[in-house]
């Protein structure tokens, strides 16, 4: 073992042996795990009487009181259980004050939350690629990624919890939460998604009985409760004809399955999916296929990869245009309805995954049934969601960044 790691393995080793508050009620006095009020009262006569100048033997800081006094008004005076996203149950003995964040799509839904950045003191290395995003965490620490984490900078955090995916990745989430059990089992880890339509309205419930965000959780899911009835509302007509949809990711001529995330984002919005009978889940399809089976609508999803431009930075949104006259020239599709028509759309990655899927989704009914959902305004849900929630200028929000044709 080489000098380094016999340096990482002494400071992984201290940070692991530290008395942890995460696993202590605050004021419990009797360790019995049930914060009475006459506890609570005792450590603030204590504190008080410390701060002016008496005896601080064994008296509470000031975090210690608040958090003691958050337990018993807020919990009950007992610790709070809660069960994530993997249907597991966790037990939290005290408020969460750090917290090392490793999902871009939980950090955005704890912002919408109002959950203070002063408690987020580590997240994953992509939040730092993002600066017109997430600019308050710019100079937060970095632990790696799901696929890389650097276990070292996760425990020298000194987190109370750390939160992963339930479902992406499971496999190298799972082992990520062993290792952090097995160096110091007092930080509680967290497993929630945040980005699955048919999951978000539970993920959000769960993060705000986490933060003790129970109101603002109400505010976020009435938000997209509101946007996911008037679809409801607007595909209940059966008179009313669902279009034949092409939808092809960054990579042209993969499309998705039954088996994705998109193939349940098209349905959700009123569409039928060419490739519904796919037995993968992102098929690189024939490109003869797409002509005969005749779409009336095509999607092409841009943002990354080879078509890496707009979005939030408005990096190159030039390109938008160009990028649509290319789909439309290419061989044989002149014979498709979608182009026939000129209802050929490009839509960023940004406003079709994680939490903002909800605007993509508003997008994708207007393209999809324009007679239907003629009012729906996804342009200003998105700069909505932008300042009302994220804090944003809502400037960033600019559909010429997003969409095109921009509607």
């Amino acid at each position: 073992m080489n000098r380094t790691s016999v340096l990482i393995l002494v400071l992984l080793l201290a940070i692991s042996i530290q008395p942890a508050l995460a696993g202590t009620m605050p004021g419990d006095r009797d360790g019995d795990s049930i914060l009475t009020r006459e506890e609570v009262a005792g450590s603030i006569l204590s504190f008080l009487a410390c701060s002016a100048g008496g005896d601080c033997t064994g008296a509470p800081d000031e975090r210690e009181v608040t958090d003691a006094v958050t337990v018993y008004t807020l919990w009950g005076g007992v610790p709070k259980q809660v069960t994530d996203s993997t249907g597991k149950v966790r037990t939290l003995t005290r408020p969460l004050r750090r917290v090392v964040v490793m999902n871009g799509e939980t950090l955005e839904t704890l912002r919408s939350l109002g959950v203070e950045p002063s408690r987020i003191v580590a997240v994953e290395r992509y939040t730092g690629q993002k600066p017109e995003f997430f600019p308050e965490f710019q100079n937060t620490p970095s632990v790696g990624s799901i696929w890389a984490p650097d276990y070292e900078r996760i425990l020298s955090a000194r987190p109370d919890a750390v939160f992963l995916y339930a479902t992406v990745s499971a496999k190298e989430c799972d082992e990520i939460e062993q290792r952090i059990a097995s160096a110091n089992p007092d930080i509680t880890v967290f497993r929630i998604d945040c980005y699955h339509p048919e999951t978000y309205l539970d993920d959000v419930r769960i993060l705000g009985e986490i933060f003790d965000r129970n109101e603002e959780s109400e505010q976020l899911a009435g938000f997209y409760r509101d946007v996911l009835d008037t679809l409801a509302i607007g595909l209940s007509d059966p008179a009313e004809p669902w279009p034949a949809v092409y939808f092809e990711t960054w990579n042209d001529y993969r499309s998705a399955g039954p088996g994705s995330g998109y193939h349940d984002k098209i349905v959700l919005a009123g569409g039928r999916n060419i490739f519904a009978d796919s037995v993968a889940d992102y098929p690189d399809v024939d490109p003869e296929a797409v002509i005969s089976r005749q779409p009336g609508v095509v999607v092409k999803i841009v943002g990354t990869g080879q078509y890496s431009f707009g979005g939030y930075s408005g990096t190159n949104a030039s390109a938008f245009g160009p990028t649509r006259e290319t789909l439309l020239s290419r061989p044989g599709w002149d014979a498709i309805p979608a182009v026939r028509q000129g209802r050929v759309y490009l839509l960023h990655n940004a406003l079709i995954g994680g939490p903002q899927y909800i605007i993509g989704e508003a997008y994708l009914a207007g393209w999809f049934h324009p007679g239907v959902f003629s009012d729906l305004d996804p342009g200003g849900l998105h700069r909505m969601y932008i300042s009302r929630f994220q804090g944003l200028d809502p400037s960033i929000a600019d559909p010429a960044r997003f969409v095109f044709p921009v509607p």
